[in-house]
């Protein structure tokens, strides 16, 4: 009787097992299929910014000061679209800190980049082979690539380029809020520096603008637009003794955040707990924030940088 018993749990059991490994290989296999990342530095000065191209592709693009007046732009794609990239340029240490949620292949030529098991580090000064300069483009703003060959460079360095990967910016783009009556954000870096987004009902998106004059692609003349635009408040200041006045921009910790989409607006809370932690942002109920479909623009903004909506 005991040995009948036995018998069957042991039976039991191992269907069990197999179930279970059986779901296992089915969830990794699901985020096994996702693409890595690639983050992309993108230089955003006045003369850069008539040679930009890419941007309209990207999933996310964040936007942080530089060197006084200049912001850089870091573009997050997660689609495996063959894109060409540029004008690629230098990071900063703020940059590879927000890379680095993303578990990227990391495209940038030199300056300052931290070092994290998370990120591909495909610096152009090391391995230039995914880049070309445009002879057409005079001076060190010239430099380009596209997703194929970064992805291609990567796997040749024995890198996978399917991941393990989830990010709540990402998996909450669910919502397609639309109607709203905030027609236009304005964001003023600095004194020599604005951009400001217009609502369009049609499309529900918002249209981009530096300094007055619509931002467009220089290949397609596109004019780039985003569904979701984050504000987020951090602390800013300069590097003490740096000749070239950097910056320290300060991604880790918690803050207040001003979100936008579908003509709407929602105050929010970042929170970024630790160097290894994503950044997360949550509603006024503490819940965490969805978004609209669509892509993502980022601000990290100076607490005393000047917003304003209407």
């Amino acid at each position: 009787m005991k040995k009948g018993i036995l018998g069957k749990l042991f039976f039991y059991r191992l269907i069990l097992f197999f179930v279970l490994l059986v779901c296992f290989n089915i969830n990794n296999n699901i985020y096994a299929s996702t693409a890595r990342p690639l983050a992309i530095m993108i230089g955003n000065s006045p003369e850069e910014v008539i040679h930009q191209t890419g941007l309209d592709k990207a999933d996310v693009v964040y936007e942080i000061s530089v060197e006084y007046p200049f912001t850089r732009l870091l573009a997050i794609f997660i689609n495996n679209d063959s894109t060409i990239l540029g004008p690629i340029r230098s990071s900063r240490y703020y940059f590879s800190r927000v890379a680095a949620e993303w578990y990227p292949i990391f495209a940038h030529i030199g300056g300052q980049s931290l070092k994290d098991e998370r990120i591909i580090n495909l610096d152009q000064m090391r391995y230039p082979s995914p880049y070309w300069r445009d002879k057409k483009i005079g001076g060190w703003i010239n430099l380009f690539s596209n997703t194929t060959s970064l992805r291609e460079k990567s796997k040749k360095l024995g890198f996978s380029n399917k991941i393990n990967f989830k990010n709540a910016l990402l998996n909450l783009r669910t919502l397609n809020v639309s109607g709203g009556k905030i027609s236009k954000i304005t964001i003023k870096y600095n004194q020599k520096y604005s951009i400001y987004y217009e609502y369009e009902t049609n499309s529900n998106t918002y249209l981009r603008y530096i300094n007055s004059k619509p931002h467009q692609d220089s290949k397609s003349s596109k004019h780039l637009a985003t569904s979701n635009i984050i504000i987020q408040y951090v602390p800013v200041k300069k590097i003490p003794g740096d000749g070239e006045g950097r910056l320290e921009v300060e991604v880790i910790g918690e803050g207040i955040a001003k979100v936008f989409y579908g003509g709407n607006y929602f105050l929010s809370k970042w929170v970024k707990k630790s160097k290894d932690q994503p950044t997360v942002y949550y509603d006024r109920q503490g819940k965490i924030l969805n978004l609209n479909q669509g892509n993502i623009w980022i601000h990290l903004v100076s607490e005393e940088a000047k917003v304003w909506f209407k």
